[in-house]
C-alpha cells in the first residue's frame, strides 16, 4: 500500500467551555484515492475540514496530528497548516457565493494573470461556457457558482482536493458531471477528501466512507462494504432515508387561489429564461419547479413574489393584488421566500436571537416565547443555537433556522428555493414531512424548486420544468 498523502490522527475539537465537539477522529487518504465523510447536520464534518486547513473559528481548540506524506504537523499549528495551501491542500467550500468576491469577475478570481489559460481549461472541464468568465458572482446560479469553485481548485497543484458538499445545488446531470470531474482528479494521482449529504458522491468516487454523528466516527471502511452491509443502526437509517423510499402521500388542495400567473416571460439581455408560462397556486397545494442549473428557477420565484418584474405577463396575489403594489404587512408578510443560500438571509456577526427580535414590528406580541420554541422543536434545532451567530452554526442548521423564521409569518404562500439542498437525508425527510404537514394544517400553498427528481416525485402535485 502506498504512503497516504494525508493522514489524520486523534483529532479532537473543543469549544471555549470545554465541550467536546469532535472526538478522536482518525482517517487517511491514499494517493489517487478518496475519503468521503457523511453525517447529519451539526455532526462535526465541517469542523474536521476547518481543522485540517487551520481555519477553525476563534474559541475552538484542536488537538491531534496531520501527516502530509512524511511530514508531521500538529493540528494546533495553524501557521504551518496554512503554508500547505495550494501545494498540498485546496478547498472547494460549501457556500459558493460567500466564497466569491462580489466585486470581481469570475476569471481573475480563480486564476490570476499568469494562469488564465489554465483556468479557462478548468472552467471548460466543468461545463462552464466561456462567457461565464466575464460574469460577476451575482450573475451566477448556485450550481454555476459551485462549478466555478471546482474549477478554481483544479488550477492549483494541490495533492488533496477538499470538497465540502461538492454537489449541493446541482441537478442530477450536474451531480454526475461533478463526480466525473472529481474522478479525473483521482486519475491524475491527486486525492479527494469530500464531506457530503449525497451518497451518490461516495459511491461514484469509491475509496473509503466514514459515517459521523455527534462528533464521532461511528463506522468507516470501503464504500461498497459500508453501503451493502452497514454495521451501525444510524448508517442503516441514513440509507433508508433516500427520497425514492418516501411515502408519496400528496396534500389535498382547496379551490382558494393564492397566486395566479399568466403568460410570464423573463429575458436577460438576449437570453430568454422562460416564456408564456402560466400557473395557479392554491391553498393546500404543493408545486415543484425543476430544471438544470441556470435555467431560471430562482428568477421565476422572484417574479412570483414581486421581487422582479417579468418581461411580459402578469402576476396576481389573493384578491387580484399586484405584488409590485404591496409594500407593507399584513399581505406582504404572508408571501414568503426561503432562500437557497441561508447565509445570505442573515446578517453575519449578529446574534440570531437579535435577528429574530428584529421581527417584533411585523409579528404579534409574544412570538419569541409562544411560536418559536415549538418550531425549533419540530425542526430538531437545539434552543441554544439562537444565541449563536450565523457563522457559528452549520449550513444545514442555518437552513432550518431560516425555515423557522419564515413559518413565524404563517404564510399563505411559501416559495422554497432548494429548501433541503443543505440537509442530510434524515433531516431532509423530516423537514419535507413537516412542510407537507403544515400545508395540510395551515392550508398554505408551497412552491419548491429542486434538482432532486426523486424528491419532486414524492411531494409535488404539479411540476413545472424549465429548460
Amino acid at each position: 500500500m502506498s504512503l497516504p498523502v494525508l493522514r489524520i490522527s486523534d483529532m479532537s475539537i473543543k469549544d471555549k467551555s470545554g465541550t467536546l465537539l469532535v472526538d478522536r477522529v482518525c482517517f487517511s487518504v491514499e494517493r489517487g484515492g478518496a475519503y468521503v465523510l457523511i453525517g447529519e447536520t451539526g455532526s462535526g464534518k465541517s469542523l474536521v475540514t476547518q481543522a485540517v486547513l487551520g481555519l477553525l473559528p476563534a474559541g475552538l481548540v484542536v488537538s491531534g496530528q496531520i501527516e502530509f506524506g512524511v511530514e508531521l504537523v500538529d493540528l494546533a499549528d495553524r501557521t504551518t497548516l496554512r503554508r500547505h495551501w495550494t501545494h498540498h491542500l485546496a478547498l472547494v467550500p460549501q457556500e459558493p457565493r460567500s466564497a466569491l468576491d462580489p466585486t470581481m469577475r469570475v476569471l481573475p478570481q480563480i486564476a490570476g494573470i499568469a494562469q488564465q489559460a489554465r483556468a479557462r481549461a478548468a472552467m471548460s472541464s466543468v461545463s462552464l461556457h466561456q462567457t461565464v468568465e466575464r460574469h460577476y458572482p451575482f450573475m451566477l446560479s448556485g450550481g454555476m457558482a459551485q462549478r466555478v469553485l471546482v474549477a478554481g481548485a483544479l488550477t492549483t497543484d494541490a495533492r488533496v482536493i477538499i470538497a465540502d458538499e461538492p454537489t449541493k445545488g446541482l441537478d442530477d446531470e450536474r451531480v454526475e458531471e461533478a463526480v466525473m470531474h472529481l474522478r479525473q482528479i483521482q486519475d491524475h494521482g491527486r486525492a479527494v477528501f469530500a464531506i457530503t449529504h449525497d451518497l451518490r458522491v461516495a459511491q461514484g468516487l469509491g475509496g473509503q466512507l466514514g459515517v459521523m454523528r455527534e462528533g464521532r466516527l461511528l463506522e468507516q471502511g470501503p464504500v461498497d462494504s459500508v453501503v451493502s452491509a452497514p454495521r451501525h443502526a444510524y448508517t442503516r437509517a441514513w440509507l433508508e432515508a433516500d427520497p425514492a423510499r418516501w411515502d408519496a402521500r400528496k396534500s389535498n388542495s382547496s379551490f382558494d387561489l393564492v397566486l395566479k400567473a399568466a403568460s410570464l416571460s423573463y429575458r436577460i439581455g438576449n437570453r430568454t429564461l422562460f416564456q408564456d408560462l402560466s400557473l395557479n397556486l392554491r391553498q393546500g397545494s404543493i408545486t415543484a419547479v425543476t430544471g438544470p442549473s441556470g435555467s431560471g428557477k430562482t428568477m421565476l420565484c422572484n417574479v412570483l413574489l414581486g421581487l422582479a418584474r417579468p418581461s411580459a405577463g402578469k402576476v396576481r396575489w389573493r384578491d387580484g393584488t399586484d405584488p409590485h403594489l404591496v409594500r407593507k404587512p399584513p399581505l406582504r408578510s404572508r408571501y414568503q421566500k426561503l432562500h437557497q443560500d441561508p447565509a445570505s438571509a442573515f446578517v453575519p456577526g449578529r446574534l440570531l436571537r437579535t435577528q429574530f427580535a428584529d421581527l417584533r414590528s411585523v409579528l404579534p406580541l409574544g412570538y419569541m416565547e409562544r411560536d418559536l420554541p415549538p418550531l425549533f422543536d419540530r425542526l430538531e434545532l437545539a434552543p441554544r443555537l439562537i444565541d449563536r451567530r450565523p457563522e457559528e452554526v452549520s449550513g444545514g442548521q442555518l437552513q432550518r433556522i431560516a425555515i423557522a423564521r419564515v413559518l413565524l409569518f404563517k404564510p399563505l404562500l411559501l416559495i422554497a428555493d432548494e429548501p433541503t439542498s443543505r440537509l442530510d437525508p434524515l433531516v431532509q425527510r423530516d423537514v419535507m414531512e413537516l412542510l407537507r404537514e403544515l400545508v395540510d394544517e395551515r392550508g398554505m400553498s408551497l412552491l419548491i424548486t429542486s434538482h432532486d427528481r426523486r424528491l419532486v416525485r414524492a411531494v409535488a402535485q404539479e411540476v413545472v420544468r424549465l429548460d
